[in-house]
Order: C-alpha cells, then structure tokens, then sequence
C-alpha cells in the first residue's frame, strides 16, 4: 500500500469543521461579544482582528485582537486548505475568519476549525525586524551568529601575492544579508585596504553555503550582517 496517504487528526478536524459552516449564515460580532456567548450557543460568528501573536505555524494557531478583546483562534484555512504560511498572514496584519466558540479545559475560550475569509496586510507587514526582534537567529551549519561563518571564511582565505606587505592593513570588514531562502546577498565592503584583500574577502563570503534564514513569527526574514576578515600571516 506505498499509495496510502496518511492524514493528521488535526487535519481531520479543520476540514470537518468547515463543512459545517456550509450553508450558514455568519453573525458578525466583537471579540468581547464573541467572548460573552453562552456555552450552548452554536451561532457561526464572523470575527475581525488584527494579529498580535502567532502561537503555532504549522497548525494554524494566532491571537486576533480587535478594540474589546484578544481571542484564540485555534486553527483554520481557506477552501484550498491553505494557513499562515501560504497565506503570508503575519503579526499585525487584520484577518477575518468565521467559526463557532468553543470551550478547551472548561476555561480556555477560542474558535477552533475556523474558516479564512480574508486578510489584508498591516503597516510592518514587510519590515525587516531588528535583530532583538527575532524569535529565531539564522544559523550557519547549526551553530547560531558569527563565530562559526568567520571560522569557515577564514578557513577558505587564500592571500594574495601583491598584498603582503607589512604596510598593508590585513583587516577587512564586510557587510552582507542572509535572505530568506538562507543565501548570502548584497555582500559589500564596509572598511576596506588592499583591493586584492576587499575581493578576496568578498569572493569568499558569496561562495557561502545556505545558511537557516533568521524567523519572526514563522516568517523567514532577511538579516543583515557585518564580520571582520582578517588574513593572517602564515596564509
């Protein structure tokens, strides 16, 4: 049977949850009147917030939070079965979903299986985050920041002839962006010497292999970087 598909419970229930807002009509309401329902109330309702913070990617997880309130909303997608993810949906963008309330642990007041009706983008949607901004750090060969990238540059030197003059400054300091498919881009040198060393350096940084690219809110993010290269002596 190498044809079975396998498919996760949570899968299941998004999908079995949109079929049954088929055919229903949405009860427009505030996160705090969404918040007020009684435990038996079924009412589909249609909730429009911004996104404050993204919980889970992978399952579709996110806080909306409009002027009444902040919600969970606990999984969702879009007819095509699409989340955070393909729909580039990030925090501080509006979403509006339709879902009916649901009570986790007798305490914990959410939608869940909701139904993605649209999403516009918010004012930082493109932004590139500082780097105390993001949740997750790119990583060169599994190793998070510099020291690790710098080993293997130097690793990779090779001298130039025409350079190796003690009155030259052995010291070139580069400038380049991990994007968001982890290449290395825009390399530029910042404070140079010989030109023999700015290429070499430079030549040597865009030889990179792919690096993990930096994350906020499950979004690969592009980062910019600045490493001083040093060529030794012996080299």
């Amino acid at each position: 049977m190498k044809n079975l598909r396998f498919i996760s419970v949570a899968t299941v229930a998004l999908f079995l949850g949109s079929l049954t807002l088929q055919g229903t009509v949405p009860v427009k309401k505030t996160v705090s009147q969404f918040l007020s329902m009684s435990k038996s109330d079924t009412t589909v309702c249609e909730l429009t917030g911004v996104v404050s913070r993204i919980r889970n990617k992978d399952f579709n997880r996110l806080f909306i939070k409009d002027r009444t309130g902040t919600v969970l909303i606990y999984g969702f997608s879009d007819a095509q079965g699409r989340g955070i993810m393909a729909l580039d949906i990030r925090k501080g963008d509006t979403l509006t979903v339709q879902g009916r309330r649901y009570v986790y642990n007798r305490s914990v007041i959410e939608m869940k299986g909701a139904r993605y009706i649209r999403h516009s983008e918010g004012p930082d949607h493109a932004n590139v985050p500082a780097a105390n901004e993001l949740d997750k750090n790119p990583t060169f060969k599994g190793s998070e920041g510099l020291a690790k990238f710098s080993q293997w540059v130097h690793q990779n030197l090779v001298y130039p002839t025409e350079a190796k003059d003690p009155s030259v400054d052995r010291k070139v300091v580069v400038q380049f962006v991990v994007g968001t498919n982890g290449s290395v881009q825009e390399v530029q040198i910042v404070r140079g010497s010989h030109p023999a060393l700015n290429e070499e350096a430079m030549r040597v940084i865009r030889k990179s292999p792919k690096w993990k690219p930096g994350m906020v809110d499950g979004h690969a993010v592009r980062c910019t970087y600045q490493i001083p290269v040093v060529f030794p002596e012996n080299k």
